[in-house]
């Protein structure tokens, strides 16, 4: 069960169709690297602020499904921010006459083993698990995106160099490195978040990298070191915004793989620890009592598989929507 192997997959196709989508965001032509003046400037800003209005309503018409998709997963970020002022009560709270309680008006999800409420615990869950998720691609976005940059536009014995680490890291699975992690750092957060992290870095370096070889060869490109930019203000201003599009489909689909694994971590006892919940902890606490009270791993299973369906549909309508070769179809 390794996270690279499905964001992989979908990372290579990200990347065989980057010099399309490259062709579709180019810089608006006649615009002069380094040449903005103020109105210029002001005018540029109103028509990307246009620009990504007319995006946003163009997928919500293109995709239904994928709308949906990201209010779903909007409103499960809601309530699990908001959970605690949403009167769902303390997951720590603890009830003798509330174990294994079934659902009912007061546990609407039932009570756990040492009769704390299920939902509030399942809310406090879902808050620690995409919050570990959305912090591990972010981290693992941010790194693997400025190697393939770099790699991508530098070229030489620094790609080659950077291309070798990558495929060091694609050979590692995810459960082996959470098991070097729990024995290096011990269990705990640390253990998942960095798992996480040396897990996906290589996914984005690749899809950062073949674009970033398309983009460097254009003329806008050759214009802007023509004029004098440096390397980072070429790699920032002109490459990365013209590579963003596969790099935040392949976000999407790495944030699914770390809720996948954050959820195998913990339900291996190699993640989150207790008392603290995640999904996958309040997956093998209710593995022990899953004949006698199911509810307690039924809704947090149910939860998990929810969660990671929205964000890879979600995935799946944003590569559809972007890739020139889909839209055609």
């Amino acid at each position: 069960m390794a996270v690279s192997d499905g964001v992989s997959a979908r990372g290579a196709s990200a990347a065989t169709t980057a010099e399309e989508t490259v062709r579709d965001t180019s810089p608006t032509r006649g615009t002069i690297p380094g040449g903005d003046s103020g109105g210029a400037t002001l005018a540029t800003a109103d028509l990307r602020e246009r620009r990504h209005t007319s995006t946003l309503r163009r997928f919500v018409r293109a995709s239904p499904l994928g709308t949906v998709s990201a209010l779903f997963l909007l409103a499960g970020i809601a309530i699990a921010l908001l959970g605690p002022f949403l009167g769902t009560g303390d997951p720590e709270a603890l009830s003798p006459l509330a174990m294994f309680s079934s659902p009912s008006a007061d546990l609407p999800m039932g009570g756990d083993y040492l009769g704390r409420s299920v939902l509030a615990r399942l809310v406090s869950g879902l808050r620690v698990s995409l919050a570990l998720a959305a912090v591990s691609a972010l981290m693992a976005a941010t790194a693997g995106t400025f190697l393939g940059l770099v790699a991508g536009y530098f070229g030489g014995t620094l790609d080659e160099l950077v291309m070798r680490l990558t495929d060091v890291l694609f050979a590692f699975p995810t459960i082996l490195l959470g098991l070097l992690m729990a024995v290096v750092l011990e269990p705990g957060v640390r253990g998942v978040v960095l798992t996480i992290i040396i897990a996906t870095i290589p996914v984005f370096a690749r899809v950062a990298r073949g674009p970033t070889l398309a983009v460097r060869a254009t003329e806008y490109t050759t214009a802007a070191r023509v004029v004098g930019a440096s390397p980072a203000r070429i790699l920032f201003r002109y490459v990365l915004p013209n590579v963003s599009t596969p790099l935040l489909v392949q976000l999407a689909f790495t944030l699914s793989g770390a809720l996948i694994a954050e959820g195998a971590l913990s339900f291996l006892g190699l993640g989150v620890q207790p008392p603290r919940p995640s999904l996958g902890s309040l997956l093998r606490d209710g593995k022990t009592y899953m004949e006698i009270a199911p509810w307690t791993m039924l809704f947090p299973g149910l939860t998990l598989a929810l969660a990671i369906l929205a964000v890879n549909l979600l995935g799946d309508e944003l590569q559809s929507f972007t890739d020139p070769r889909l839209r055609r179809r």
